[in-house]
């Protein structure tokens, strides 16, 4: 038995008065035919890990791959079997069998899902909310309308139903109804590149850390601060718009917009059990900010290095940081240290002297 003979097949079966001399209007196939195609090709879109931004672009190769096969009708109303991926190829290993069988066992399980208006079953087989969108739209598309008396059934090789346009309207209804549930917002503070402003609908555009662009809509008052800011990390906060799997997709009504400083901080002096401790010269530690844990990260002397979430924490680290150094060094017994330990005490009373 061939590869191609071992997939199993489907059988796009019409039903209803016009159908009883095995024959179907022509307007019907192909509009099921044209729908039951793009299924797959989406199906098969979302196996290889694609996510369409605005629509979404199948390639020769992937039409190829994913093409739908028809077989010789067979008695019983107007039945058409047919199966999944090309049928023969000049270069079979550019379509991986494995990738094949994985888009037809998904075939199976969104027509049962879909069929059911079992809305998790639907999104356990596609994750993606944009394709589960697109794909219930095909569905809808491909249904006879209810004038023509036709009924369109997706059957396995064992004539089980696995989909029927009798129940597919309620079940569409309720898929649907899920994809359009109220995306959730909430306030969320976000840092990333500014990579472009556009002015007319004051729109910015940020490249997160994790290579992905948002965008985002800021008020006219925040211009002279992004103009400032070209190609640099900001901090942005406003109304998240998140998708049905809790991920960030854009940023609304821009409330806040700070820029990323990563200038050195200086400190004079610092504060233990309400005692104050000046420095006999400034001391300046270096600030670098790491787009990847959104962390400001501090280094300087006395072997010092600090992380925080804000600038702001990070100079009270270095403060919380000098104290603990002062009481575990100079406060300590000196013959109790190293002498690397009594070494950075000496640096340390060097620069706060008593």
């Amino acid at each position: 038995m061939s590869e191609t003979e071992a997939r199993p097949v489907f059988h796009l079966h019409f039903e209803g008065e016009e159908t009883r001399a095995h024959t179907v209007p022509g307007t019907a196939l192909l509009q099921a035919i044209q729908g039951l195609q793009r299924i797959v090709q989406l199906l098969g879109y979302a196996h290889e890990g694609n996510e369409p931004k605005q629509r979404v672009r199948v390639s020769y190769t992937h039409e190829r791959k994913y093409a739908l096969v028809f077989k010789l009708p067979e008695s019983g109303g107007y039945d058409l079997p047919y199966q999944i991926g090309t049928i023969s190829s000049p270069t079979p290993f550019l379509f991986d069998p494995t990738d094949i069988e994985a888009v037809t066992q998904r075939h199976s399980e969104v027509l049962e899902a879909i069929s059911t208006g079992d809305k998790t079953a639907f999104r356990k087989a596609v994750q993606s909310p944009s394709i589960r969108r697109l794909l219930v739209a095909e569905f809808s598309r491909m249904q006879p309308p209810a004038r023509s008396g036709l009924v369109l059934n997706i059957e396995n090789a064992s004539r089980k139903k696995l989909f029927t346009s009798t129940q597919a309207a309620k079940s569409l209804a309720i898929i649907a109804d899920d994809q359009a549930a109220p995306i959730t917002v909430k306030q969320q503070t976000v840092i990333g590149r500014l990579d472009a402003l556009e002015f007319a609908n004051r729109t910015l555009k940020l490249q997160l850390p994790d290579g992905r662009t948002l965008s985002g809509t800021y008020g006219d008052n925040y211009e002279p601060l992004l103009l400032e800011n070209p190609r640099e990390f900001i901090q942005v906060r406003g109304e998240a718009v998140l998708d049905d799997q809790g991920r960030l997709r854009e940023l609304k009504n821009i409330q806040d917009i700070v820029e990323i400083d990563d200038s050195p901080i200086t400190l004079l002096n610092f504060q233990r059990d309400g005692r104050e401790h000046r420095a006999a010269k400034p001391i300046e530690f270096e600030v670098k900010f790491d787009p990847e844990s959104e962390s400001y990260l501090a280094t300087g002397p006395f072997h010092m290095f600090c992380v925080a979430e804000s600038r702001e924490e990070l100079e009270a680290e270095l403060h919380v940081t000098l104290a603990f150094l002062w009481a575990e060094y100079v406060l300590s017994p000196a013959e109790t240290l190293t002498e690397d330990a009594q070494a950075l005490r000496d640096e340390l009373l060097t620069a706060f002297p008593e």
